[in-house]
């Protein structure tokens, strides 16, 4: 699905260019000598559950090729034409150490440009590495060289498409795969002997053997797959603990998973492990997020993991078709066998010890207010009033200051907050204080509410993107340009405000302690981004997914 690629590819491929010769900032030339973290670690269950093709660090590296195409896939067990990495569906899962050089030699075999986003890590935006900036045309190849930095936290990721306006259509096509890093966790002695699973939840819609692209599909009925397997079986012993890694990586939908019989226990959030285990009841987990959770074996029985109807946007549960949201099977538990003598328990106490801003002096605040804006014929408008982001105009942070963002979700449907290369402490959700250090790359915002973040800049220089991860939204121009720079100019270190019909964003003055007001109107490019215009082409053509936004 095209949407006014030549324009963006041309303006993306300039602001490219301009990126990639600005050098990023970080601590130290060379990395210190590195260790396998791959010794020891807790094993992968290998039972007949579908597991993508994994690829290994050795020595401090991970060299590996990686083709973007159209071609066949093995879904539920069939042969299906689809968008994929290597062949797989999802891509190959990569695993690596903190302090890893991962080396990407990338070809595009799609019809359309794209490129690749490293999703969650703390790692430099510029040049060849998590670049988004990037504009991979068909039939080209690129060498992507990460060096991922030795205090990045151990845990899940992922990687995806990141090219403005196919991000979408690139995601629901098949293009994810998991980046796991080995550590932390894995080194915890209750952990250690822990069978672990990894999970890829996708809903890409099959039919007659092809992958339909995402303007042609369903929507509602759209099947979850956990590994490119609509509703696989879990084994388990009675009383075992096994550890998931989940990746949610649909292109649009929140999942609220509930397992039958039990809460789970969660460890980990978008790669950050947290203070202490938490239970819940129910998981719910946004768009390009990850948990880490424990589960443990029931009676001998069967037990459905099930993603829960949810409203995720106004007649949410009433999709086009006039039937509710499915309650959706994602997998089945399925417990069997001799309990053990003795079981093993669950960790407690102290998982690790994050750092708390909450108390920590606030260099500047800002606010950021996502809305919609209606069309003529009734029609909702993602792309604030017919408007899409502008790469060129940006918003400029201190390194190492200390920044608090509240973002406002002035809507009746979900909206999420998603930041490239440094994960931001979640303060509050919908008015109520986190109780716990709460460290996320992408947080869900509930409607007509608001989320308080705070973020530290640290180790690079450089620009790169927020968004909502709700990618149909990122797509049509809910996403803006950040740039991270050693010494601000005394422009950019001033109050700004701007809103365009859909999109606030103010930014008090770098050492104010007040809030950021809406008394101001003053632009100043420097500091903000505006909206450019689509096409109405573009805005015809996406009429009818404009109208019904998606749920998944």
């Amino acid at each position: 699905m095209k949407l006014g690629g030549g324009l963006v590819g041309a303006v993306m491929a300039v602001v490219g260019l301009a990126v990639g010769g600005v050098a990023a900032t970080s601590a130290g030339a060379a990395p210190p000598a590195r260790s396998d973290c791959h010794r020891d670690t807790p094993p992968l269950i290998r039972d007949g559950f579908p597991e993508p093709p994994l690829r290994y660090s050795r020595g401090g590296l991970l060299e590996t090729s990686m083709r973007a195409s159209i071609g066949p896939v093995t879904m539920d067990g069939r042969r299906t034409i689809a968008m994929n990495y290597e062949g797989s569906y999802p891509g190959p899962t990569l695993v690596v150490c903190a302090g890893d050089r991962m080396i990407v030699h990338f070809k595009n075999d799609l019809p359309d440009p794209t490129n690749l986003h490293t999703h969650g890590f703390h790692i430099s935006p510029s040049g060849n590495q998590d670049n988004v900036y990037l504009d991979i045309k068909p039939g080209q190849r690129f060498t992507y060289r990460y060096q991922i930095p030795l205090d990045n936290p151990p845990g899940a990721y992922w990687y995806h498409p990141h090219h403005h306006m196919y991000v979408e259509p690139q995601i629901f096509g098949g293009l994810a795969g998991a980046i796991v890093e080995e550590g932390g966790l894995d080194r915890l002695p209750s952990l250690r002997h822990v069978p672990q699973r990894w999970m890829m939840i996708e809903s890409s819609e099959v039919r007659d053997g092809k992958v339909l692209p995402v303007a042609d599909s369903v929507e509602a009925d759209t099947p979850l797959r956990v590994n490119g397997v609509v509703n696989p079986t879990v084994k388990i012993r009675p009383g075992q603990l096994q550890r998931w890694r989940i990746f949610n990586a649909n292109d649009n939908r929140i999942v609220v998973l509930h397992l039958a019989g039990q809460n789970l226990q969660v460890l980990a959030e978008d790669g950050n492990t947290l203070p202490r285990a938490k239970s819940v009841g129910d998981l719910m987990i946004a768009p390009g997020s990850r948990r880490e959770v424990l589960v443990r074996g029931g009676p001998p029985g069967s037990y459905p993991l099930k993603a829960k109807p949810f409203a995720q946007f106004p007649g949410g549960e009433q999709p086009k078709n006039g039937g509710p949201t499915p309650n959706q099977t994602v997998l089945t538990v399925r417990s069997a066998g001799k309990r053990a003598a003795v079981e093993p328990a669950a960790p407690h106490g102290a998982l690790s010890h994050p750092v708390d801003l909450r108390r920590a002096h606030v260099d500047r605040r800002r606010k950021i207010v996502f809305n919609e804006t209606p069309l003529p014929g009734d029609n909702t408008a993602f792309t604030f009033n017919g408007m899409t982001f502008d790469p060129n105009r940006v918003l400029t942070m201190k390194l190492n200051s200390l920044e608090e963002w509240t973002l406002v979700n002035a809507n009746t449907e979900w909206h999420t907050f998603h930041i490239h290369v440094n994960d931001f402490q979640v303060i509050s959700v919908a008015g109520r204080r986190v109780p716990y250090i709460d460290y996320e790359d992408n947080v869900a915002i509930p409607p007509n509410s608001s989320v308080v973040i705070r973020m530290r800049p640290t180790d690079f220089t450089g620009k790169f993107v927020f968004h909502c991860h709700v990618t149909f939204h990122e797509d049509h121009g809910m996403m803006a340009a950040v740039q991270v720079v050693r010494d601000p100019s005394a422009a950019q270190l001033k109050a700004a405000s701007t809103s365009s019909a859909g999109l606030t964003l103010e930014s008090a003055a770098y050492g104010s302690n007040e809030d950021p007001t809406y008394a101001s109107a003053v632009t100043d490019a420097r500091s903000f981004f505006l909206l450019c215009q689509l096409s109405a082409t573009h805005a015809v053509a996406d009429r009818r997914r404009v109208t019904a936004p998606r749920a998944d």
